[in-house]
């Protein structure tokens, strides 16, 4: 990370880590020198008021050198794993991710009840949310992309792409913030998610991060 120079993007997110830390993650393990601006409600509604963007424009937004914006985690990721080599090598790999990433985007819409439970600290209708969405709607996704990844390192091809982040980073957030024993019924998951954080460019950030609530 970077403490914003004029070289470094910045990433512009809430407090915590959300779908924020996936991008986080890709331009960490790359090397890609970047300010982590994580700001509130209001300073966002200034900053797009300032900036001429869109009033629906929604956070995680990349503000790149030449000052032109990438609004939303998928098109930044995107973006990130073209300029960084995480998109594959082949037009079938490209597909292959983003299918994957599709996947786990699958899981956002409906971990709202969880988030809010969460934030307004009702830990019984938080277990309660969290167990219906584990069950109904998470638990689904998690076998598929068990029968995807099997018995390989990484999820497509032979070295790490946007895919292995994007799920990895979703398992280590939910274990944390969430249930730190979902991940017992998913080894190959939690394998590939330890196999990941371990790499020596990620290890030290992830040790030192913050903890968060979402």
């Amino acid at each position: 990370m970077s403490n914003g120079t004029e070289t470094s993007v910045i990433l512009f997110s809430l407090p915590g880590r959300g779908r924020s830390e996936t991008l986080r993650l890709m331009l960490i393990m790359m090397g890609k020198k970047f300010d982590d601006r994580r700001v509130t409600i209001n300073e966002w509604r200034e900053y797009k008021k300032r900036e001429g963007l869109n009033e629906d424009a929604k956070l995680p937004v990349l503000r790149l050198k030449d000052n032109s914006h990438i609004v939303g985690a998928v098109e930044i990721g995107r973006h990130l794993a073209i300029s960084l080599h995480l998109f594959g090598s082949s037009s079938a790999e490209q597909e292959e991710i983003e299918s994957i990433v599709a996947d786990v985007e699958s899981l956002q819409p409906d971990l709202a009840p969880v988030l809010r439970a969460t934030i307004t600290k009702n830990d019984e209708l938080r277990k309660e949310c969290w167990n219906t969405y584990k069950e109904e709607i998470l638990n689904p996704v998690l076998e598929k992309l068990t029968n995807k990844l099997d018995a390989k390192t990484f999820f497509v091809g032979d070295k790490v792409s946007w895919a292995d982040f994007a799920v990895a980073e979703m398992l280590s957030r939910y274990a944390t913030c969430f249930d730190s024993f979902f991940l017992s019924c998913h080894p190959i998951l939690r394998e590939h998610m330890r196999n990941l954080e371990r790499m020596p460019m990620l290890k030290k950030y992830i040790s030192e991060r913050p903890r968060s609530a979402f």
